[in-house]
This record gives structure tokens, C-alpha cells and sequence, in this order.
């Protein structure tokens, strides 16, 4: 059964009173949420459990600071996202990533389109720069200033490797669509 967001709304009071079993529920409904988020910056399913965890136990941790009348989802996914870059810098994964072993799992979920999973491999394929700007602004929804503030890079940086990124992707994408027509 799907919550509503009232119905958030009512949780989260029961769980600032001290409810486990609204804690219990929010924690499962918003777990997903957190995990994809963690993985999607990661690259890494389990460093993305340990970051989702942490993420949802912060943010559960908080709902007393938390403003009920805004959906809860994106708070907890801006959490994760936070936990994960933070993850990624503490490990200087976004620097040498290629000296950490990683298991790289589609980023979308089992009944994504052909489209969509060629699009997560090639996104999974770019270089860690380019790839965590293009997770946080297309599939995280984030803002260039966001980005730039996250990642204590200037907005100019963001910006540029979000384009190279993009002509990547597209240059990828484009040679696949040609070899999958002439075959």
C-alpha cells in the first residue's frame, strides 16, 4: 500500500513521539529512495548499503528539524546524495577511481527499457567526474549552483563537465544505435 504524503505527514508525528513502528514505516518506504540514490552516485552496491543506511538513520534522526509540510522523499534523497559524495571523497574515489574495485550493477531498475539501460552503461562507462555531475543534474535532479556547492567546485567546472559528459554520451550512444542497425 502507498502512503500519501498526509499520510507522511501523519508518520512523521508519530515517529517524533517516539513511535517505532512510524519510524519502522517511513524507514521502509523511503530505503529505496536512499539506496538508489547512494548507488547511483557510487557505482558501488555495497558502499551504497552503508551509505543509504547511514543516510536514513540521519535523516529519521532529524525529523524533529524537518519541515512536514514538504515531501520527505527528495529530503532524504539530497541525504543520501550528501552521504555518498562525502563517501566518494573521504576514499578519493572521485580521483582514483580506477584503483578501487567496484561492482557495477545497472543504475535502473529491472524493468527499465533497453534505452534506458544503454543509457546507465554508458553513464556507468564515463570517468567518475563526469559521471557523478551527470547523476546529480539528470537523475538526481539537481542544479548546476547544487552541484557546484556539493562537489566545492566552481560553477564553470560543473558546467563544462556536464558538456563533455553530454557530447560522451551522445558520441557512445549514437556509434551503439549505428552498430546495432547495421547488424
Amino acid at each position: 500500500m502507498m502512503l500519501r504524503r498526509s499520510d507522511d505527514a501523519l508518520l512523521i508525528g508519530l515517529a517524533r513521539r517516539g513511535s517505532a513502528a512510524a519510524y519502522e514505516r517511513l524507514f521502509r518506504k523511503y530505503w529505496r529512495v536512499a539506496w538508489q540514490a547512494a548507488h547511483a552516485v557510487t557505482l558501488d552496491r555495497v558502499l551504497a548499503d552503508d551509505v543509504a543506511q547511514e543516510a536514513m538513520e540521519r535523516a529519521l534522526g532529524s525529523l524533529d528539524r524537518f519541515d512536514d509540510s514538504r515531501p520527505l522523499g527528495p529530503w532524504v534523497k539530497r541525504i543520501a546524495v550528501n552521504r555518498a559524495i562525502d563517501e566518494l571523497r573521504r576514499d578519493r574515489r572521485l580521483v582514483r577511481e580506477a584503483d578501487v574495485e567496484r561492482e557495477r550493477g545497472p543504475l535502473w531498475r529491472e524493468d527499465a527499457s533497453p534505452q534506458q539501460l544503454a543509457l546507465a552503461q554508458a553513464v556507468a562507462a564515463l570517468d567518475a567526474d563526469k559521471r557523478i555531475v551527470v547523476v546529480l543534474h539528470y537523475w538526481l535532479d539537481h542544479s548546476v549552483r547544487e552541484i557546484a556547492d556539493l562537489l566545492d567546485l566552481p560553477v564553470g567546472t560543473v558546467t563544462s563537465r556536464l558538456t563533455r559528459a553530454r557530447n560522451e554520451l551522445r558520441g557512445g550512444l549514437e556509434d551503439e544505435k549505428e552498430a546495432d542497425h547495421a547488424a
